[in-house]
């Protein structure tokens, strides 16, 4: 390989392969990132909706009529986005997933279950390669136990075995001078080739350790938002694009329910120089999106976004979350007294949580016009 062409990995995200309008779109991106140069490796998670469907089956495992028709719909679903050589390859594939779904009966052993599961990529991967192709750049689909993707762990919840890919992400590396390749996301193979998933939101995971075991020059996660937001943009409609956020704020913000990227997915890129960016899909010009940096050097704390999760009529969560603001007493008592001086039912502890994240509860009823009032008071032009 040419190394001074830089190796970028992108992440398609299942919200972004909805229907054939978002798979063509997705594809004339990557594809016009192919033709501005350099190797292009593509992880993408199964279609919208799909790894729910498989989920749903496994539950009907027996029930013939109750599994006919979710497999109906999976059928129809995909090959309604085939095209070319792909619908063939399409066809082969759901056939083995309607054997698999229709010999088994009753609760599924784990490793049935991740089997079934890796289906929505396995299928997926096929559809996204072949719109690539019309898409005018050389693209070739390839299931994870094709590409050597070795995980650990239980079949339900393991993760990437870096070391143990590392033959197999190096074939994977020669054949990115000639074409692009679209790579399963979600599961890996353990030693014995059984399947392990990675998890729900698991593409994430393969995608940063897949970006980590190439040595990736960049990394790309594709997703249905811009980026970061300075607050949930459901909640705050002032909310707007935060260009860097560090790995320990990304991890606070996942451990208070943000499903922007996979909880501890960025771990095996730490102490590499990969630059990361989160964003959704690029059009014309450069990538706009947020920079994901591991360590952030900034004059003083400040809350760089607002964290919320309701709690199904329990108290909801409100966090605030920067480095270094657990330890900072200014910003905590900016916190509490903007929350108080807008009547707002809260437990006042403001309790810190690690480096990065200051929280509260609130009562439900006031969780957005607590997030609005922070919002303007942190984040005031």
């Amino acid at each position: 390989m040419n190394r001074a062409l830089h190796l970028t990995v992108v992440k398609v995200g299942g919200s972004l392969l909805g229907g054939e309008a978002d798979l063509r779109r997705a594809a004339s991106a990557l594809a016009e990132r192919r033709r501005d140069g350099g190797p292009l490796l593509v992880v993408a998670s199964a279609l919208q909706g799909v790894t729910d469907l498989l989920d749903l089956a496994a539950q009907q495992a027996g029930r013939r009529e109750e599994l006919g028709r979710t497999l109906a719909i999976l059928r129809r679903r995909h090959l309604g986005l085939a095209r070319g050589s792909a619908a063939g390859e399409v066809e082969e594939v759901l056939g083995e997933l309607e054997e698999l779904a229709g010999s088994a009966a009753g609760e599924l052993p784990d490793a049935t279950y991740a089997r079934l599961l890796s289906f929505g990529e396995r299928l997926s991967v096929l559809l996204l390669a072949a719109a690539i192709r019309e898409a005018g750049a050389d693209a070739l689909a390839v299931a994870s136990e094709e590409a050597g993707l070795r995980a650990d762990g239980p079949p339900r919840n393991g993760s990437c075995d870096i070391p143990a890919s590392a033959e197999g992400l190096e074939r994977l590396r020669r054949r990115l001078d000639e074409q692009v390749l679209v790579l399963t996301g979600f599961y890996g193979v353990d030693a014995d080739g059984g399947m392990v998933l990675f998890g729900r939101g698991g593409s994430d995971n393969t995608a940063c350790a897949v970006a980590a075991g190439l040595g990736a020059d960049q990394l790309e996660l594709w997703k249905d938002v811009p980026g970061f937001m300075s607050a949930d943009p459901r909640e705050v409609r002032a909310a707007r694009l935060v260009d860097e956020i560090s790995f320990d704020e990304v991890a606070q913000m996942g451990a208070w329910g943000s499903k922007i990227v996979n909880h501890g997915c960025l771990d095996p890129l730490r102490g590499r120089a990969t630059r990361i960016v989160i964003s959704s899909v690029p059009e014309a010009g450069p990538t706009i999106g947020t920079r994901l940096v591991e360590n952030l050097e900034r004059d003083a704390p400040r809350v760089v976004a607002l964290a919320s999760r309701r709690n199904n009529g329990s108290p909801a969560l409100l966090g605030a979350v920067g480095e270094g603001v657990a330890g900072d007493p200014a910003i905590r008592e900016r916190m509490l007294d903007c929350l108080s001086e807008s009547g707002i039912r809260c437990d006042l502890a403001a309790r810190p949580s690690g480096r990065s994240g200051l929280s509260c509860l609130v009562h439900p009823d006031d969780l957005s016009a607590a997030l609005g009032g922070l919002h303007d008071h942190f984040f005031a032009p």
